[in-house]
């Protein structure tokens, strides 16, 4: 008679191979869980308990600080007809499918712990439109700052740091920064060089300061640092002083991400290694790994755009305490961000 099979004895052998294979996974993913908090970990850490606390006297210099060659003989405008509206109802990010994170670029000089911030561009990922959008705020942006004399915007920072920075551009444009990430411009500089180099198109005056050939030279780090920095001759726009030099400065991020994105894996773990030590961030690891999880699957199908704060004809132009400042209209500038970014329901 022939004997039935062991119904049992296969379903042992069914279970034993799941959870050998349930093993496996969990110890691999394990392993690269460790592995990524190793990295990491070679991030610089943005700690408001341990954070560069102002004088009274630092304060006053920056808020009374004017313009080289400023003369007071020639009259001076305080400011005091400007009037802002902070009720705006608007609200930019702090949901899921809204991610804002602030890129501040820092200009310490030899002794300096804090200095106002040089650049400010927010990089907003909008899952639902597929987009990542770069928007600069020009640092001659004159500003509501919260607790402090109106200012220009970069003056935020040196106040107060990542936080401070973080609630004026709430307060005046109802932006909710999920995370800062810092960098200062000799390590930008050497982030290009490990990159290799980037390709950059310029016109003539640009490329006469940053001693190459006009046309889409390839730049190391020091010449794209040096093209980014350029205030006083036009963009390849037609963008003049500070607005052609935030246009600059995203056309380098934009330039690195292309380069980043067409490297191998194996090029961009090493290079990630060397980057990540030369970056400050008040991102936790478990807050950086949900956004990378999230974010990276789909980064390739998202569409970049870049703009600026204040936009065209939305701002006048003023010389208000000694300081030549970019004195916006708000409901204008608004309206620009809530259709561009994306309001949060």
């Amino acid at each position: 008679m022939n004997k039935q099979p062991n119904n049992r004895s296969g379903k042992r052998v069914t279970l034993t191979v799941i959870s050998i294979i349930l093993a496996v996974v969990l110890v691999a993913g394990t392993a690269f869980t460790m592995y990524v908090e190793h990295l990491l970990n070679k991030l610089n850490r943005y700690d408001p308990s341990n954070d560069v606390t102002l004088s009274q006297e630092e304060i006053d210099a920056i808020q009374h600080a004017t313009d080289e060659g400023f003369d007071p003989s020639n009259g001076t405008d305080d400011g005091s007809d400007i009037t802002w509206d902070t009720n705006h109802g608007i609200q930019i990010g702090g949901t899921k499918d809204i991610i804002n994170i602030l890129l501040i670029g820092q200009d310490r000089r030899p002794g300096e712990s804090r200095a106002r911030s040089d650049s400010m561009i927010l990089c907003t990922f909008n899952k639902n439109t597929k987009t990542l959008t770069m928007t600069s705020f020009l640092r001659d942006l004159y500003i509501k700052i919260p607790g402090y004399l109106d200012n220009r915007i970069n003056a935020s920072y040196a106040f107060g740091g990542m936080p401070l920075l973080n609630k004026t551009l709430d307060v005046n444009f109802g932006i909710k920064v999920d995370g800062n990430v810092e960098v200062d411009f000799d390590q930008f500089a050497h982030i290009i060089d490990l990159l290799g180099g980037v390709d950059i198109e310029m016109n003539s005056a640009e490329a006469k300061i940053v001693g190459v050939t006009p046309g889409k030279p390839h730049l190391n780090g020091a010449q794209a640092l040096t093209y980014a920095r350029i205030r006083y001759v036009n963009s390849m726009n037609g963008e003049p002083g500070d607005l052609g030099r935030s246009a600059r400065q995203r056309t380098v991020l934009n330039a690195l991400i292309e380069k980043y994105k067409s490297s191998n894996i194996s090029t961009m773990m090493s290079l990630v290694q060397k980057i990540l030590p030369m970056i400050t961030t008040d991102l936790s690891n478990k807050e950086i790994i949900a956004y990378a999880s999230d974010l990276l699957p789909m980064l390739s199908q998202f569409q970049i755009v870049t703009q600026r704060i204040p936009a065209d004809n939305a701002y006048t132009m003023r010389s208000i305490r000694g300081m030549s400042v970019l004195v916006p209209n708000m409901a204008a500038n608004r309206k620009l961000l809530s259709e561009t970014l994306g309001v949060s329901k």
